[in-house]
């Protein structure tokens, strides 16, 4: 009778230990990943990571546990760690519309906008009801200078919800390039009106404002923006700019030497600050500035422009050389493939400069087919006596090399 009955004790145990290996595991998953997202709620990215590192060792095929993950490296600051999560995410559910997403974000912040796209598109057709798919495919488009489609993305994102300060700002971004400012401004200020706490609202604006010549407003803005965020390097970069459309060309030195102390590594900002200089008459430290620039990246077509610029207008030797004016304006051209308005648009001041008109008419036709609405372009034109082309149209081209704003060290949120 005793054996019977330890037999019996024996075999309990034994289902009892089996029931536990076979659902203990789930739910000891279930519990990590519950402590992961109460970790990310809080904040703590460090105790998120974690948690959600101990759910994938647990169970490696849970498709959003690798979505989550790759979540936190994003709000940590690490892209590419968030790629290999999120590829891994939507290898294992190809259905995972938010998982695409979050893999066009990350895609965003290492600047790769083709496949920011193609993530996106996947995500829109998923759930074509997603403003944060729309919005952040519409940030992709931003990126690749095709404002056109950004702003119809964001004007999808704002029907499904007008209630996120983002969309407008973003879309506010995009009216930007498009040189419809005052556009622009009617979606910064909705943004400021939803947000006031946001600085990036204001540092956006402040630019509507610099592209208008509208200096005093934008100083405006660039001050509050920094108010709000002393840290916020590109404000430091746009107010020099705003003091040097005022003539405050020395105020614009003192700005960018602020912002490069925190982005010492910025070939745009050397370059800004040497135009400064030049400005101001100094052709010595604006020609160190602009060496410098191009010492930081070799291939940097707006510093050979801005050197150009230099060698022209100087009034006399050694920084007056006509050679080196012509010879620098058009490498910065060939940098940029003939596909940049800007870059040809200071070509033609060269060439102008050194008394070749006809050629600088010619080349600032050019600038005026590519970017028909730039203004600044047509003045310029009729100042020399020029007459604009009568259909400019916008040619079809390889986008433009874009100056990147100084970094921040923030990701923007766009979910």
């Amino acid at each position: 009778m005793f054996g019977r009955n330890a037999v019996i004790v024996f075999a309990g145990v034994c289902w009892i230990l089996l029931w536990a290996a076979a659902f203990c595991p789930a739910a000891d998953f279930t519990d990590e990943l519950r402590r992961g997202l109460d970790a990310e709620d809080a904040g703590n990215w460090d105790e998120a990571l974690s948690r959600f590192s101990e759910a994938l060792r647990q169970h490696p095929q849970s498709a959003r546990a690798w979505a989550k993950r790759g979540e936190i490296y994003l709000r940590k600051n690490e892209p590419q760690a968030a790629i290999k999560d999120l590829l891994q995410a939507v290898k294992l559910d190809p259905a995972y519309g938010a998982a695409y997403t979050r893999l066009g974000f990350a895609y965003n912040a290492i600047n790769n906008y083709d496949k920011a796209v193609e993530a996106l598109n996947v995500a829109v057709k998923l759930e074509p009801g997603s403003s944060e798919a729309l919005n952040t495919r519409g940030f992709a488009f931003n990126g690749k200078n095709d404002y056109d489609q950004a702003v119809r993305d964001f004007d999808r994102a704002i029907r499904v919800n007008a209630n996120d300060p983002r969309y407008y700002n973003n879309r506010g971004f995009a009216l930007n390039g498009k040189h419809e400012y005052d556009k622009a401004i009617k979606d910064f200020d909705r943004a400021v009106k939803m947000d006031g706490s946001n600085p990036m609202y204001y540092n956006n604006r402040g630019v509507a404002y610099l592209r208008k010549r509208d200096f005093d407003k934008a100083l405006a803005d660039f001050d509050k923006t920094l108010e709000l965020n002393s840290q916020f390097a590109s404000a430091y970069h746009n107010r020099g700019m705003a003091y040097s459309g005022k003539g405050r060309h020395e105020k614009a030195v003192e700005e960018f030497g602020k912002v490069i102390e925190m982005n010492p590594q910025s070939a745009v900002l050397y370059k800004d600050r040497g135009t400064a200089y030049r400005k101001l008459g100094e052709y010595e430290p604006a020609l160190k500035d602009y060496e410098k620039s191009l010492e930081l990246d070799k291939k940097f077509a707006p510093g050979y422009a801005a050197l150009g610029l230099l060698y022209a207008l100087a009034p006399r030797p050694p920084f007056q050389n006509h050679a080196k004016a012509l010879r620098f304006a058009n490498k910065a051209v060939e940098l940029s493939r003939g596909n940049s308005p800007d870059i040809l648009e200071t070509l033609a001041r060269v060439q102008y400069a050194v008394n070749k008109r006809s050629d600088a008419v010619r080349t600032l036709h050019k600038a005026i087919e590519m970017d028909p609405s730039n203004e600044q372009y047509r003045e310029l034109l009729a100042k020399w006596g020029g007459t604009a082309p009568r259909e400019a149209r916008r040619q079809p081209t390889e986008r433009p090399p874009r100056e990147p704003e100084p970094k921040t060290g923030r990701l923007p949120n766009l979910w």
